[in-house]
């Protein structure tokens, strides 16, 4: 709606449901229209986004589709595709330019992790329309289909006049619900409240969403259209008084609440809200009530008359009794067609009182109930605010164990404590996202005895990094920390298990790749939320600055890289053609190499033997898949599969054995499993369990 750092860059939250379920089904295949060329864009959801898609007046795509997202200017036509039922919905208008990130956290329920659709727009509604078809629509983008259930997103011209000409206007009934206020639009369907004496009914009306699923906790209705197509279209009126009566539609409302005489929707309830079954059996009591009255007065008339035409009497004026019953939940008062004066007349008709004290008994069963739904809202919104009392008590311990952590690791040195008490060789784990907390830690991991042990922070938390390794020494660049790219640069200094400052980079970045050849370190291609690059910076230690080295052939967003035979390769990546190019020094130049069969950024890439190995990333969906790359063959070949199909990890070489540890997988969630690759035994599930869930974070 992606991390280079070996692995997807924007999604901190990749919403834990999966919450956009990937790039919805869509690859990184394009028509790269130019800017001029481009007529319109269609953008992706289902049933468990469409919500918040419109709530929000937001739509996105993964970050692959940026390069034409961003050629989206304010006023262009925008339509929605719904997965889930194969429609378009429309028609909607871009609000403002295409640019990443203008939501960080959308689609991530509730913010746990960075996006996964981070090329978006904002968006207003230029007319409301039933939604179409795909069987309708198919052949106006018929030339967009490249498998029978995918097509490209990017409309021309004339594909967007012949694709708004399909829309077919629909009406917005603007309702108010009775129950809560904040609801502005109310769907057809309701229950006929009955009123003795007329043949109307009054509708209450009751909360229908569309489009099938609810409101992600934003406060706001999307607006209601009926599908003509759907099940909402064959609701028909009712003029019949029966109290299970549920085809009233919003004609009948309007001709019941206008007509004179007959009941009339009360909303002054704005606090409470009653379940509908409470709500319909009181009225239904009610008007059975009602209706035991009424009988009884006609046959108390009927056996008066009888009466006195057998004596031949005149017929004395029956006196006239008018009783208002007690107000329903809905706040609307019932009166019988019969005028009565008052309760004491009431009174004097034969098994009246035994009703007049149901009724009274009701009443108080009514308020008691209303009383009991205001407490219940007062105690949920207090359980709310404990929530989120704890969540930020949470965060403030968090800080504070980091911080003791860091002052704890300053003074081992000076105690005469061991700076690294891991045995065997070990990798550095460094920064990225644990639980959608954006991290600064520094973790020095043994695979072969299972120990993590927490060494210096950063001096700042920082995820979507590149990280390379030069005389003993660790560089950390680049990357961000959810609101913040960074061109700054720190280094770890293992012998002292400290950090220290370098020098910046040119340009603040995130998603970038990193490498050390020739004693020289290379920050390659990666994006700052506006543009994407191909730049390559080289940090040379004699100098002791940043310089500008060769560009690359191709834009490279959350690409993924490592050194072979003396000479750099960089693989996959958002933006372009996605595929792989090397750069050895001794040419001086970028040389493009055969493309991978998948699609991949967010990936990682380690050498194993005398081969390079592509791990994981998406391309839509998490891969599970790996490519090895045969320098000699100058070609690709596919090798055997891991467990666990997931973007965002990090793939390290340890001797000659591959690990994975943790990234994403399809379904939002952080994996915290560490799978092992050995070139004669494949893929093993390591037993380590002491790494953690974490994602977006270098390994060295």
């Amino acid at each position: 709606m992606g991390a280079g750092r070996k692995t997807e860059t924007f999604n901190a939250a990749a919403p834990t449901q999966n919450q956009t379920s990937g790039w919805y089904g869509t690859s990184l295949a394009a028509r790269y229209l130019r800017e001029d060329e481009l007529g319109g864009v269609i953008f992706g959801c289902k049933h468990n986004t469409i919500n918040e898609c419109l709530s929000k007046q937001l739509f996105g795509l993964p970050s692959g589709h940026f390069s034409y997202v961003k050629n989206v200017k304010p006023g262009m036509p925008l339509f929605l595709f719904n997965y889930s039922d194969r429609k378009m919905h429309g028609i909607f208008e871009a609000a403002c330019a295409g640019q990443l990130n203008i939501d960080q956290f959308a689609w991530s329920d509730g913010g746990r992790i960075k996006t996964q659709f981070p090329a978006q727009v904002l968006i207003s509604t230029k007319t409301q329309c039933f939604p179409v078809p795909e069987s309708h629509f198919r052949s106006v983008i018929s030339d967009n289909y490249y498998r029978p259930r995918h097509f490209y997103f990017e409309l021309d011209h004339a594909q967007t006049r012949a694709l708004v000409a399909l829309f077919k206007p629909a009406s917005v009934h603007d309702v108010p619900n009775k129950w809560d206020p904040s609801r502005s639009l109310q769907s057809p369907t309701a229950k006929a409240c009955l009123n003795p004496g007329s043949a109307k009914s009054v509708s209450c009306t009751k909360d229908l969403n569309p489009f099938g699923v609810s409101s992600e906790s934003h406060g706001i209705v999307p607006y209601k259209l009926v599908d003509p197509e759907g099940d909402y279209a064959s609701a028909s009126r009712t003029s019949t008084s029966h109290l299970d009566d549920e085809s009233s539609n919003w004609d009948d409302l309007d001709d019941v609440v206008t007509k004179e005489g007959t009941e009339h929707v009360n909303a002054d309830h704005q606090n409470i809200n009653p379940p509908h079954e409470e709500q319909h059996d009181t009225v239904a009591v009610r008007q059975k009530l009602q209706e035991l009255f009424i009988s009884r007065q006609q046959e108390a008339q009927s056996s008066k008359e009888t009466v006195d035409s057998g004596s031949h009497k005149p017929i004395p004026q029956e006196p006239q009794f008018g009783v208002t019953l007690p107000a329903d939940p809905s706040g609307s008062t019932s009166k019988f067609d019969s005028p009565i004066e008052d309760l004491k007349s009431l009174g004097q008709c034969q098994g009246n009182a035994q009703l007049l004290n149901i009724i009274k008994e009701l009443s108080k069963r009514t308020e008691a109930m209303e009383k009991k739904l205001v407490e219940s809202d007062k105690e949920i919104l207090s359980l709310r605010e404990s929530v989120k009392d704890t969540e930020r008590r949470i965060q403030e311990l968090e800080y504070h164990f980091e911080k003791l952590q860091s002052n704890y690791n300053s003074l081992t040195p000076l105690l005469g404590g061991p700076q690294d008490n891991v045995e065997g060789p070990s990798i550095f784990l460094i920064g990225g996202y644990r639980d959608g907390t954006c991290l600064s830690s520094l973790d020095s991991f043994c695979p072969t005895t299972d120990r993590s042990v927490p060494l210096c922070p950063m001096s700042s938390a920082r995820a979507y990094a590149a990280a390379a390794a030069l005389n003993d020494h660790t560089y950390v660049f680049g990357g961000e920390n959810g609101s913040l790219w960074y061109h700054t640069v720190e280094c770890y200094i293992r012998g002292e298990n400290k950090w220290i400052m370098f020098p910046r980079l040119k340009h603040a970045k995130g998603s970038l790749a990193g490498a050390t050849l020739n004693d020289k370190i290379f920050a390659i291609g990666g994006g700052d939320g506006q543009a994407v690059f191909s730049e390559v910076e080289m940090f040379d230690p004699v100098l002791g600055r940043w310089i500008d080295s060769v560009s690359m052939r191709q834009n490279r967003f959350a690409p993924a890289t490592a050194v072979l035979n003396s000479a750099l390769y960089v693989t996959g990546g958002y933006d372009g053609d996605i595929s792989a190019e090397r750069y050895d020094p001794r040419e001086g130049f970028w040389t493009p190499l055969p493309s991978m069969s998948a699609r991949r950024g967010s990936h990682s890439v380690a050498v194993v033997g005398k081969a390079l190995y592509a791990v994981g990333g998406d391309d839509g969906n998490k891969l599970s898949t790996i490519e090895i790359f045969d320098p000699c063959a100058n070609s690709w070949r596919m090798g055997s599969p891991f467990s666990v199909a997931r973007g965002y990890g990090c793939a390290v070489t340890l001797d000659d054995n591959l690990f994975y540890i943790g990234g994403v997988n399809d379904a939002g969630e952080t994996v915290d499993t560490v799978e092992v690759y050995n070139e004669r035994q494949g893929w093993s599930m390591s037993g380590c369990q002491l790494v953690g869930g974490r994602a977006f974070a270098c390994a060295i």
